[in-house]
């Protein structure tokens, strides 16, 4: 609920009457600090509610946290305790709060995590400051406020003067006079993404890759939990997990260099330009990397059953269909782990945890 509401530009409110988009099953992020752009913060919020989404305002305090000026927005979350899967997209408002919200590496991580999985993000004024910190701006098609277009430039991204800028998954906006395009162009983008199935419009080289890139990911995973881990029994598991997904990466390449001759694969997730997916922390909280890695593991299956779905060739199609039931083998043996190591079966929070995990794949 919020404690203050500026009466809406005519702009704004002339677009209202304009848009039809269910956006009923989206969630979105809202990042906000202290002294954030009044208008950058309310309108996009109204707007996305006034079409059905689920709007949560992400802070980095408890509380209650205020604008540039008379605004007062309650914080539903703070960043460290959301994850970007449970979001369908991410608005960036602008004022002083980026230069708050860009120094958090927690903010920065959460932001990295959007734009890795190509998922809508929105950004006005100000707030390409924290995509420029979260070195997510390189060769990206982008505008701000005009007081930091040099920041921008020398970012790596490729300016552009136009009241909306949009690049693939990337909206961006000058000041609060753009919000009707920028909120227009956002709900767009939202109404035609799908969290579960971002990769399905991707070529079949891409869909490769990123499949390859995923089992790279996931072996390293599991060899670190088989080093972690004091139980000879847990350490055999997982050593059994960091070979099976060593296999499927060879079974994937052989076939990537099937349908392509001479070509190597370039395992990379999408709306990356190669590089190389992060090493899960050694320091981690090994049941927090267990949870990801059941969510991974279902990720995983869907996407062979896909592929299975999608593909001709009889013993090809095989091929997938077996890797999608050793995906869901994994996540049985991954499962019963969690429950040996907690006494419990899996929480809510996870059961409910939609299967698209970028932190793992």
């Amino acid at each position: 609920m919020l404690f203050y509401l500026p009466i809406a530009h005519e702009k704004e409110a002339a677009f209202f009457s304009h848009v039809t988009m269910d956006l009923k099953t989206k969630m979105i992020a809202i990042l906000i600090a202290p002294k954030f752009q009044d208008d950058e913060a309310i309108f996009p919020a109204k707007f996305l509610r006034d079409h059905g989404a689920d709007v949560r305002y992400i802070g980095l305090q408890r509380g209650t946290c205020h604008g540039k000026n008379t605004a007062v927005i309650p914080v539903d979350s703070l960043v460290s305790e959301v994850h970007p899967n449970e979001f369908d997209g991410l608005v960036i408002p602008g004022g002083g709060a980026p230069e708050f919200l860009r120094q958090s590496k927690e903010v920065l991580v959460f932001v990295k995590a959007f734009m890795d999985a190509g998922k809508p993000v929105a950004a006005i004024c100000h707030g390409p400051q924290v995509l420029m910190s979260a070195k997510a701006t390189a060769h990206r098609k982008m505008t701000c406020y005009p007081g930091i277009q040099d920041d921008l430039t020398n970012s790596g991204a490729l300016y552009q003067d136009q009241e909306v800028v949009v690049d693939n998954n990337l909206i961006t906006s000058r000041t609060p006079e753009d919000l009707p395009a920028f909120n227009q162009a956002f709900a767009k983008l939202l109404s035609q993404f799908d969290k579960d199935s971002p990769w399905v419009n991707a070529t079949p080289s891409q869909a490769m890759e990123f499949a390859i890139a995923n089992e790279i990911k996931s072996q390293k995973v599991y060899e670190a939990l088989g080093k972690r881990t004091k139980d000879r029994l847990a350490k055999a598991k997982f050593k059994y997990l960091s070979e099976v997904e060593r296999g499927h990466r060879v079974t994937l390449e052989g076939i990537f260099e099937k349908l392509y001759p001479g070509r190597k694969p370039e395992p990379r997730p999408f709306e990356q330009s190669g590089e190389a997916p992060e090493d899960i922390d050694p320091d981690g909280d090994i049941m927090k990397t267990l949870r990801v890695a059941i969510a991974a593991e279902e990720a995983a299956n869907r996407l062979y059953q896909q592929f299975a779905a999608k593909v001709l060739n009889p013993k090809t199609k095989k091929v997938f269909q077996r890797l999608a039931e050793d995906e869901l083998e994994h996540k049985s043996l991954l499962e019963m782990e969690y429950t040996l190591r907690t006494g419990s079966g899996m929480p809510s929070a996870v059961e409910k945890e939609p299967w698209w995990s970028q932190d793992l794949w």
